[in-house]
């Protein structure tokens, strides 16, 4: 059976493209290591270096607690309850084995990135085919905020649930897409939106068959992740939506305003002069790859990309840019799937390798700016 099971064309195939996956972004890393040490002499080897950028900033610290002490009722670590529980949850599990948190969550984070880029791979093949399948794969691995991906961030795995999500609920697999869908909404907050094309696709299957079908309402199991969430706020700090009021306050200062008001927020910062720095590298970057969404979103739809997919890739935009204080819209911006879907599908060849030179030398750089310390969110 074994044997049988390493014959099979498709399991050596995900095979290579989960250890493919997970090596170029480690050569990208280290890449990116090899030039900023050509610049500034870190002092110290890359796993020593890449562990002191790690974890000691951004959102590393806080998963590593939460997988520690778990979450606060009151006191420092209290507004802790922001991040979703499904990432530090499984730190928990397997840090009985590795023994050191932040060992445990790049485990965690590269095991599902290898899932997710096979699952990328299998949606872009089903709905594209497999030349389109290998682009969309391609451009996966290169998004300039790579460094995500395998360090102590929910993003792989969220990733990896998204996809599996939209995978199973093409197939109209609905028991396997409403759990998979539920730990997604457990993971980050943007995971509800795959009840969109959850329930558009359910919809879509009975109107097809002219009949009822129960099984379909398993899709119903998606809010439930964010329900398990609210529970959490209402057990641990006895408010369903305690994690409002702490995104609202320091340091997040996170309070929700329409996308429109958010991005002429941000156009004012990205034009301020004294902001320059950050206007390239955060401001300007979320505008772009805003407006640089909706276009793409128009295209999949002329190129009849599934409904359910553009709609999955709509309602996260939607969701992500309704933050109020956006420091973080290009890292937001490497988890909507169905960008890389849409440029699987372009046709013309030149488009195509511009934005995998363009992605490329992004990735790279962007790489070498997490060297440097910079605010790159």
């Amino acid at each position: 059976m074994i044997s049988k099971i390493l014959k099979d064309k498709n399991t050596l195939l995900y095979g290579k493209l989960f250890i493919v996956s997970i090596a170029v972004h480690w050569i990208i890393m280290f890449l990116g290591f090899f030039v900023f040490k050509q610049i500034e002499d870190p002092g110290s080897g890359f796993f020593a270096f890449f562990y002191e950028k790690f974890v000691v900033a951004g959102d590393t610290p806080h998963y590593i607690n939460i997988a520690k002490n778990g979450y606060a009722a009151v006191g420092e670590t209290a507004n802790q309850i922001v991040f979703y529980p499904l990432y530090p949850f499984l730190m928990k599990i397997f840090g009985f084995i590795f023994k050191d948190y932040f060992i445990t969550g790049v485990f965690v984070s590269n095991v599902c990135l290898g899932i997710s880029a096979i699952y990328m791979y299998k949606l872009c093949n089903r709905e594209l085919g497999e030349n389109a399948a290998k682009d969309g794969f391609i451009i996966y691995l290169l998004y300039p905020l790579e460094a995500f991906l395998i360090s102590v961030y929910t993003e792989s795995l969220f990733i990896m649930l998204t996809l599996m999500c939209l995978y199973y609920i093409r197939e109209n697999k609905w028991l396997i897409a409403g759990i998979t869908g539920l730990l997604a909404a457990l993971s980050k907050s943007q995971g509800i939106a795959l009840f969109v094309p959850a329930v558009y696709e359910a919809v879509v299957y009975m109107v097809r068959n002219k009949r009822f079908y129960v099984k379909s309402l398993l899709v119903c199991l998606i809010p439930c992740g964010t329900g398990i969430y609210l529970l959490i706020n209402k057990i641990v700090q006895g408010d369903f939506m305690a994690f409002v009021a702490h995104q609202a306050a320091e340091p997040w200062y996170n309070v929700s305003h329409w996308i429109s008001s958010n991005l002429s927020q941000h156009y004012g910062m990205a034009t301020d002069e004294g902001l320059f720095y950050l206007a390239i590298i955060i401001y300007w970057a979320q505008i772009i790859l805003y407006f640089v969404g909706m276009v793409a979103l128009f295209y999949g739809i002329k190129k009849k990309i599934a409904p359910s997919i553009i709609a999955f890739g709509g309602a996260y935009m939607f969701l992500s840019y309704l933050h109020g204080w956006l420091i973080s819209g290009p890292r937001y911006m490497l988890s909507c799937v169905t960008l890389y879907i849409i440029y699987a599908a372009i046709d013309n060849k030149i488009v195509k390798q511009v934005i995998f030179v363009i992605f490329g030398l992004l990735c790279v750089f962007c790489t070498l700016l997490m060297w440097r310390g910079d605010p790159i969110m």
